[in-house]
């Protein structure tokens, strides 16, 4: 039986992925704010976008739980090809009902009713979809990433070859390096997010660290398969650092800072409830709670749906989980430098 060591030597690997650099430097464009060492290059080129490639970025964004949903099912189109061109051109070939079960991730499942419109319309439509995404990626690629890839490439290839060499000196040491909530122990792996996933080696075929100058602050892992793939930061000493608080993560701290917007919040966590109801509930005007709501929905933590005369106002549990994430990831910045 070999040892731990041995089994890492074998089994992990930093690859370098173009392809994937390109995906999450997608996500970042829609949601710039989120990222700060990355919020000047967002900034400067969505200013050098045409209209009309940000509204396919906005709505692809929107579809794919911004980008996540695309970065999930990398390993199907090529994520190690050298060549970026190579993994875009297999998006114009696959059958139109894969891209959408692609496009739409988990969210594929769900009864046609419980979708958006947009994702009504993909169903409908899948190969007129498919081709506008195709378009859209080789665009994007041509006139932006192949310049920003140019530059930050020999970053990422020197980063893959160092890991790797670490890896036959120190394994356990050079896993340790790859985030400060990946926890590297003697019988598993844990990532500590919203809630901390576990993961046997005896469950594992492979560990494969990805350099990514753009996926800070984000601990990504793609966990759904014997194929353990983790995102590592890559600064590039070329980018500027910068020290200021994430917009979207003050806004729903401020949003949340309110003793009534938090009791409305978890009131709608669990059920929905109108305005006339929180009214009753809590005891205050009406025009006092559609107040508290319009700042919690601009925050983005409360959604609606109307049912006849009313709107129903909900919390979204997930951005609630996502608000500790946060925190972890805006704290763990001074650690990943």
């Amino acid at each position: 039986m070999c040892t731990l060591e041995q089994w890492m030597i074998k089994h992990v690997e930093a690859v370098y992925s173009p392809y994937r650099e390109l995906m999450t430097s997608l996500h970042v464009l829609t949601k710039p704010e989120h990222h700060l060492d990355r919020l000047e290059w967002a900034n400067r080129t969505r200013q050098s976008l045409s209209s009309e490639m940000l509204n396919t970025l906005s709505f692809f964004g929107k579809v794919t739980d911004e980008w996540m949903f695309i970065m999930d099912c990398e390993r199907s189109f090529g994520f190690k090809n050298r060549y970026v061109e190579d993994s875009i051109e297999q998006w114009n070939h696959i059958d139109c009902e894969a891209f959408a079960s692609f496009l739409l991730g988990t969210r594929r499942n769900l009864d046609r009713i419980q979708l958006n419109p947009d994702e009504r319309e993909i169903l409908r439509r899948p190969k007129r979809y498919q081709k506008m995404f195709y378009h859209f990626l080789h665009d994007y690629h041509t006139t932006v990433f192949a310049r920003e890839l140019y530059h930050i490439e020999p970053w990422m290839i020197r980063s893959v070859n160092q890991f790797n060499e670490e890896v036959q000196k120190d394994p356990i040491g050079a896993l340790r390096s790859v985030h400060p909530r990946f926890i590297v122990g003697d019988q598993s792996v844990q990532f500590l997010k919203a809630r901390t996933y576990t993961r046997s080696y005896e469950d594992l075929r492979s560990i494969t660290i990805i350099p990514s100058t753009f996926i800070a602050p984000h601990l990504l892992i793609d966990i759904d398969t014997p194929d353990l793939f983790v995102a590592k930061q890559l600064l590039v000493p070329s980018h500027d650092l910068q020290e200021g608080v994430p917009k979207d993560l003050t806004d729903k701290l401020k949003a949340l800072s309110d003793p009534t917007r938090m009791r409305m919040a978890r009131l709608m966590l669990y059920n929905p409830y109108c305005t006339q109801q929180l009214s009753d509930h809590l005891g205050l005007a009406k025009a006092t709670i559609s107040k508290h709501l319009r700042i919690l929905e601009d925050a983005g933590l409360i959604e609606s749906r109307r049912s006849s005369h009313y709107v129903f106002y909900k919390t979204k549990a997930r951005e609630l989980e996502m608000i500790r994430v946060d925190m972890d990831q805006f704290f763990d910045r001074p650690k990943l430098r």
